[in-house]
C-alpha cells in the first residue's frame, strides 16, 4: 500500500507539472458543457431540464478524455522515452503502476465532475434527484473500464504517436455521438447505430439513470452488463499487451 501511495503521488506530480494539460483536462470539457447549457437554457429533454440531462453527458466526455484518451497516450509516451523500462527494473509491481495511473485519472475526473455539477446547478438550475450511491459506483466502474481500455490501447500501439491518433479517433466520436450533448432519439439512424457500438453510450445511460432517477444495475441491466463486459475484455487485452519497453 505504501508503494501504491508513493507511485500515485509521483504520477500526480507528473500530471500537475504540465500546466497546459492540466488546464485543458480540467476546464475544456466544463467550458463545452457550459456553452451547450447556455445555448439550451430552459430547454427540456423528456421530463427533465436540459441542464439536468447534460451533466451525465459532460461527465461521460470527461471519462473518455481523461481515463481513455489521455491515459493511453501518456502510457505509450512513457514507454517510448524509457520511463517504463526504468520502472520495470525496480521492484515496482505492474499492478501498482497501473493502480496509480487509474487513481490519478479518477481524481482528475472527480474534480471535473464536481466543477461540472456546480456549474449546471448554480447557473442553469439543474436538478439531481437520483442516488448518490449508484452515481458513485457507476462513476468508479466507468473510470476503471475506460482506464483499462486506455492501457490496452497503449499496449496495442507501437508508439505514442499511434496511441495518440488512435485515442483521438475513438474518443472524439464517443464524446459527441453517445447521448452526451443531445438525446440519441433525435439523431439520424446511421449515427444511432454507430453510437450503439460505442461503450460510452452505456456508461452515459447508466450514469444518467443513477443521477436523475436513482436507477442501479436492476433498472439499467444492459448498460451495466456491457460496461462490465468491456472491462473484462479490456483487462485481458491489457494483461496480454502491456510491456515495459
Amino acid at each position: 500500500m505504501k508503494a501504491m501511495v508513493g507511485q500515485t503521488q509521483a504520477e500526480l506530480r507528473l500530471f500537475l507539472r504540465d500546466k497546459t494539460v492540466v488546464l485543458f483536462s480540467l476546464f475544456f470539457p466544463v467550458i463545452t458543457v457550459a456553452f451547450f447549457g447556455y445555448l439550451n437554457r430552459g430547454g427540456q429533454v423528456g421530463d427533465v431540464s436540459y441542464a439536468s440531462f447534460l451533466i451525465a453527458g459532460g461527465i461521460g466526455m470527461v471519462v473518455s478524455s481523461a481515463a481513455f484518451q489521455n491515459l493511453s497516450a501518456a502510457l505509450a509516451r512513457q514507454r517510448d522515452v524509457g520511463i517504463l523500462k526504468r520502472l520495470g527494473g525496480t521492484p515496482l509491481p505492474v499492478w501498482t503502476l497501473v493502480g496509480a495511473k487509474v487513481s490519478v485519472a479518477g481524481a482528475v475526473i472527480l474534480a471535473q465532475a464536481a466543477i461540472m455539477v456546480a456549474v449546471n446547478v448554480l447557473l442553469f438550475k439543474a436538478e439531481l434527484g437520483g442516488s448518490p450511491f449508484w452515481t458513485l459506483i457507476v462513476l468508479i466502474l466507468g473510470v476503471v473500464t475506460f482506464s483499462t481500455m486506455g492501457i490496452a490501447l497503449a499496449g496495442l500501439c507501437r508508439n505514442a504517436d499511434v496511441a495518440s491518433a488512435a485515442g483521438i479517433a475513438v474518443a472524439m466520436p464517443m464524446q459527441f455521438l453517445c447521448g452526451t450533448l443531445f438525446p440519441m432519439e433525435g439523431m439520424p439512424p446511421v449515427l444511432r447505430h454507430l453510437a450503439q457500438l460505442l461503450p460510452l453510450t452505456y456508461f452515459v445511460n447508466a450514469l444518467r439513470g443513477a443521477m436523475l432517477s436513482g436507477g442501479g444495475p436492476a433498472e439499467h441491466a444492459v448498460d451495466w452488463l456491457i460496461l462490465v463486459g468491456c472491462l473484462v475484455v479490456a483487462s485481458l487485452l491489457a494483461v496480454k499487451t502491456f510491456r515495459w519497453e
